[in-house]
Parts: structure tokens; C-alpha cells; sequence
């Protein structure tokens, strides 16, 4: 019962299939929830080998007793693709996001980069409570962003203007020459006050959207977070919402410590070799047995 909850399956549907009512079915799955350590405290005592390359994102959780979604904000190792904690609260303000940084170091997490959406709350948290790391604004994000403030998907006026813009974000350029093609774009757009507009935001913003030239490895994307957060929004679908703020975040605990101890089966490119193993073991203190942790959830 307790394995098809943290599939995504309603008190409801629990009832009619172990034949008992909703309300036996939360008590239950609730005992069980509560019975797991925090993904915080299996960090702590089992992993120290974190790259130190953080995606950060928040999703909204549909909780009873809220008029609105509240987010959970978490955070995946980039190399190994772990997830050494998370924090559940009512808004994704910077409290929260001050709150989570700190949780991070407390557990010793040798944060150096951050990437996140456009959200100032992560990167001026982040670099509060971690001074030396540096914020990468996830491009994508960025370029979406410009797109609905262009209206390129209703008006084609702004379409080939756009169009440069997509070739100054497709790959990783070196600072020089983001400039020299921003430079140009600038020049070649100057009578248009939307575009300038544009090209001044990027050089304000040149610190967070080009982080990855003074962090090597880095990546320019939260393209792997929007995966998690994809299967996470999957198990969410079918639940529909939780009994209470403690039932969704025992929920969470269990559904993260449970993504930390899956095998990984279709990574590819650079991340072809995590295949067979789950994120946890990639960061495993030295000569850490596995099997306590496999029994927590398999």
C-alpha cells in the first residue's frame, strides 16, 4: 500500500484496491511516511562526494487547507545527479530560499555553482550563505522568457531579431566573443527601442548568464531538474493534492529518498556511465555499505 502511494495512487483508489476505507489507508501510509529518516539526515551520515554543481527549481504542491499550490524547493548534484536535500514551505521567497542554502551547509555540501530559473530569491540566497559560488540563470528559462516579452508566437515582427538571439545562446562562448556577436546584434537592432532594450537587460544580466566562463563545467541549463520535476509532476497527477502540510512533505522525503536509490537506466551522452547505479551510490562516503539504505525503500 504503502509503495503505490509513493506511485502516485489516491487514498481512494488504495481503499478500493486492499479493500479497507480512505481514512485506514492515510494512517497507514502516513505511519510508514513518518517512519523514514529526513533526505537531509541520509546525506549527512552516508555522502560527502558531491561535485558541488547544484540545479535548483521549486514545484508547487496542491496541499489542503491552502488557497493556493506551495513549493517544495530542492536541488540535484549535477555529476551524480543525487539529491542531497529539500525544503517544504509556503512560498519560494527568499526565507525559504535562504533556509535551504543553509540547510546545505549544514550538511557540508561544497556548493561552487548554482543554476536556477530567473528567480533572484536562489542566486542572492545562494550567494549569501555561500559567498564563493557563482548563479548561472538557466538559458533556456532566459530565452523563454524573451520570447512571451517579444510575442514572437503571435506577431512575426520580432521573429528574426529572435532568431539572433537563439544563435547568441546556442552554445558556450568564451566572454569575448558573446560580446563581440552581442555587440553586433546591438549595432545591427539600434533603432528599435524593444531591441536595445533587450541587449541592455542581457549586459546587465552578463554576470548570471555567463557564469560557466568563470566556473568550467558548469552547465547553462536546468534541463535536468525539469526531467525530476516531469516525473515528480507524474506521481503529483494522480494524488491530486494532500491531506495536510506534514502528510505532502513526508510524501516528498519518501518520494526523494526513493529517486535516490533508483537505477539509472536511459542516461546518455557524458552520463552513460551512471547506468546501473542509483545517484546515491555515486556519492557515498568511502567504504559505506549499501544494503541499510536499500531497505529503507525498494
Amino acid at each position: 500500500m504503502f509503495f503505490d502511494h509513493l506511485l502516485g495512487m489516491s487514498f481512494r483508489s488504495l481503499g478500493e484496491k486492499y479493500e479497507v476505507d480512505p481514512s485506514t489507508a492515510y494512517r497507514r501510509c502516513l505511519k510508514e511516511l513518518e517512519n523514514l529518516p529526513h533526505c537531509a539526515d541520509i546525506t549527512r551520515r552516508y555522502c560527502d562526494r558531491f561535485c558541488g554543481l547544484l540545479l535548483v527549481d521549486g514545484k508547487y504542491i496542491a496541499v489542503k487547507g491552502y488557497s493556493r499550490k506551495i513549493p517544495v524547493l530542492y536541488g540535484i548534484d549535477y555529476l551524480t545527479h543525487d539529491i542531497p536535500t529539500y525544503i517544504f514551505s509556503v512560498a519560494e521567497n527568499y526565507q525559504t530560499c535562504k533556509a535551504f542554502f543553509s540547510s546545505l551547509r549544514l550538511l557540508n555540501y561544497p556548493l561552487q555553482g548554482i543554476v536556477s530559473d530567473d528567480n533572484s530569491n536562489i542566486y542572492q540566497a545562494g550567494s549569501f550563505i555561500y559567498p564563493k559560488s557563482v548563479s548561472q540563470i538557466c538559458q533556456n528559462h532566459y530565452k523563454q522568457s524573451l520570447r512571451l516579452s517579444l510575442g514572437v508566437g503571435r506577431d512575426p515582427a520580432y521573429v528574426p531579431f529572435m532568431k539572433e538571439i537563439e544563435f547568441l545562446f546556442q552554445k558556450k562562448r568564451f566572454l569575448s566573443e558573446f560580446k563581440s556577436l552581442a555587440g553586433k546584434i546591438y549595432f545591427k537592432y539600434s533603432h528599435d527601442s524593444v531591441c536595445v532594450s533587450v541587449m541592455t537587460d542581457i549586459q546587465k544580466r552578463l554576470p548570471q548568464l555567463l557564469a560557466y566562463t568563470s566556473l568550467p563545467g558548469l552547465p547553462t541549463t536546468n534541463n535536468l531538474i525539469e526531467s525530476y520535476n516531469s516525473h515528480l509532476e507524474g506521481r503529483l497527477k494522480t494524488i491530486k493534492g494532500f491531506e495536510s502540510f506534514d502528510h505532502a512533505d513526508s510524501w516528498l522525503n519518501a518520494y526523494f529518498i526513493k529517486r535516490r536509490l533508483k537505477k539509472f537506466t536511459d542516461c546518455s551522452g557524458k552520463f552513460y556511465s551512471l547506468n546501473g547505479t542509483c545517484s546515491i551510490q555515486n556519492t557515498l562516503k568511502s567504504d559505506t555499505d549499501m544494503k541499510p539504505l536499500l531497505n529503507l525503500i525498494r
